[in-house]
């Protein structure tokens, strides 16, 4: 037997417009998983609450019902697959992560403080094989983090890349990074 658990009742009939049902279904696995997504969210929202009030009791007034409404949030948000992130790909992104932020970082001063100013700038067209979610998320925002690139635009499966200097091998950088984050999901 199907076991679901009302939580607002909005239901339009006759006498009300507008509104829907919202439920908990906690025979699948999705629903569990929103009921559990749930509870986490209220017990981190009423953490957060209880500090910045100082742990005062008094707070919970606004606080509760702040904290629910909050929490109730993630019955409105599509689900996500979950990402399984490998201990072993972990430590090799770290390292990688912090050798290009460097390598950018002195890159960008190099042509700041060069008298010619070695500039370039242009878009190329880099066509992602990494999954939707968060690994694409991670990869997007990494981009913006080697040297004399920043994620412009997201075109369907293509990243179109801005970069101080189109000379530069971006196939090159944009495959090692992708390697990188598909090693740090453990995808294959």
């Amino acid at each position: 037997m199907r076991q679901t658990e009302r939580l607002i009742d909005t239901t339009p009939t006759p006498a009300r417009s507008g509104g829907s049902v919202i439920t908990i279904d906690t025979a699948t696995p999705a629903g569990a998983a929103r009921g559990r997504r749930f509870l986490t969210m209220a017990v981190v929202l009423l953490v957060i609450w209880a500090a910045l009030t100082d742990f005062r009791p008094d707070a919970l007034v606004f606080g509760l019902p702040a904290v629910l409404a909050g929490a109730g949030l993630v019955f409105l948000m599509p689900t996500s697959p979950r990402w399984r992130l490998s201990l072993r790909g972990a430590p090799g992104f770290v390292l990688w992560f912090v050798a290009q932020s460097v390598r950018g970082a002195v890159d960008v001063a190099w042509r700041a403080f060069a008298p010619q100013m070695p500039l370039r700038p242009g878009f190329r067209r880099y066509p992602m094989a990494l999954p939707a979610g968060a690994p694409r998320v991670l990869f997007l925002n990494t981009v913006t983090l080697l040297p004399g690139t920043l994620s412009a635009e997201l075109a369907g499966d293509s990243v179109v890349v801005h970069m101080l200097d189109t000379r530069a091998d971006l196939a090159a950088d944009l495959n090692a990074l992708e390697a990188r984050v598909a090693a740090l999901f453990a995808l294959t």
